[in-house]
């Protein structure tokens, strides 16, 4: 491809992108915030791998300049000084930043006025909202997320889009407004596998690696995947139990072999320590910033910090220990497994705006720091997307995404939405 086509490809990019999102965000309220105006030509960017890409960066990730409130009325119209690490470093790359997409306050659970882009009148999920939305709605191929539970993976799912997790700690967080550090990672939401690796690439950088089409298209196909259902299976809506051993079937039939596993605990107690640790370091962020707001900070966002206080510095104390002894040992159900199989979600996008979805299923891989994607795997009945959630050995990202990429090629193809949006 030569210099000038390749400068007209990104412009094309751009311009669709912009296109797109002035025809439909209006009923989408994916972005919180876009630039009065885009570079184009010439002036689009460096020629790195994100050479005039458009990136929707959340709301909790700061942006020079754009506006970044952290979805509360508190921080509205705050402009921070500095971009975040993972925003220079996407810059830096090329990537022009699209814009500021909706997230919950706080990346807690008090919602934004995103809607799903399958259907208006069904949640995006969160935290990472509007990120989910401008994927699914076909706005951009990447968005950034973050996840302290599962506001990557479960609204990429309910969007019907790839959803990537990297295992913890692998991206510097300087920049994005803590909810609770030990948990909190950056990730990804993207249209495809090869988005999904060609951030891993730039921003992970586990190691050097041909993302061309060519060379990722095919993937890796698994020898042995574990099937993790937990203790709660029963409390999963039928239909998401039905795509997923629909799934399991599949993978049988390419030849792989599905085993069943468990993750050393009980998923109710992951969830319980994954909630203490969250409550004490949440009221650690958040108090300051809430303490003398009043009304402006959202009602679960103050029972939030309120639960934070029942918390004592012992009892954190010993729930940090719990949490260094399961990471020490985190790899141990994958002994033998290239990756495990479980949901996104107990149920598919759910009905209304108030709350953002159960993350149960995603709390294991968050807890443990392990790497997780989600694979669109069907479409139900109400014609909203299914996803299988992946989770591999902590910094095997890319082999994850390897995987995810064979997964894509032989679970059911989803097609963006027509956006035709009529409320149901």
């Amino acid at each position: 491809m030569t210099r000038q086509n390749t400068k007209e490809t990104t412009s094309t990019r751009l311009d669709l992108a912009i296109a797109t999102a002035d025809s439909i965000d209006g009923q989408l309220k994916a972005f919180t915030c876009r630039p009065a105006s885009y570079p184009s030509g010439n002036d689009i960017g460096s020629d790195g791998a994100l050479r005039g890409v458009p990136v929707a960066v959340k709301d909790l990730i700061d942006t020079a300049d754009m506006p970044t409130a952290y979805g509360s009325k508190i921080f509205q119209g705050h402009q921070p000084r500095k971009d975040a690490w993972i925003v220079n470093k996407l810059r830096e790359a090329g990537a022009v930043i699209f814009g500021k997409t909706v997230t919950t306050e706080f990346a807690w659970r008090d919602p934004g006025a995103t809607v799903n882009p399958w259907n208006p009148a069904h949640s995006p999920g969160g935290s990472s909202s509007g990120s989910a939305a401008a994927v699914g709605a076909g706005i951009v191929d990447i968005a950034l997320g973050t996840q302290t539970v599962g506001s990557v993976i479960r609204p990429a799912s309910y969007c019907g889009a790839v959803g990537y997790k990297p295992t913890y700690g692998r991206i510097p967080t300087e920049g994005v407004h803590p909810l609770a550090p030990t948990l909190d990672h950056l990730g990804f939401i993207t249209s495809s596998f090869h988005w999904a690796a060609v951030c891993h690439a730039i921003v992970v950088q586990d190691r050097p690696f041909d993302v061309s089409a060519d060379a990722f298209a095919r993937g890796e196909k698994p020898r042995r995947i574990g099937i993790y259902r937990s203790s709660q299976w029963a409390h999963v809506d039928s239909e998401v139990q039905q795509n997923f051993d629909a799934t399991v079937r599949r993978l049988e039939f390419c030849g792989v072999e599905c085993v069943d596993v468990d993750l050393g605990m009980d998923i109710r107690d992951i969830n319980a320590l994954t909630n203490g640790i969250l409550a004490y370091e949440a009221r650690q962020s958040l108090y300051g910033d809430i303490k003398d707001a009043g009304e402006l900070a959202g009602p679960y966002t103050r029972e939030l910090v309120k639960r934070g206080e029942t918390v004592s510095d012992d009892d954190y104390a010993n729930l940090i220990g719990q949490i260094k002894q399961a990471r020490a040992t985190r790899d141990a159900p994958l002994r033998n497994l290239d990756a495990i199989m479980t949901i996104t979600s107990p149920t598919t996008a759910l009905k209304g705006l108030e709350k953002t979805g159960d993350a149960s299923f995603c709390a294991p891989a968050t807890l443990l720091g392990l790497p997780a994607v989600t694979v669109p795997s069907g479409i139900s009945t109400a014609f909203l997307p299914f996803g299988v959630q992946l989770i591999g050995r902590a910094n095997e990202d890319l082999a994850l995404l390897n995987i995810g990429q064979w997964f894509s090629n032989v679970l059911p193809s989803i097609r963006a939405p027509s956006l035709t949006f009529t409320a149901s």
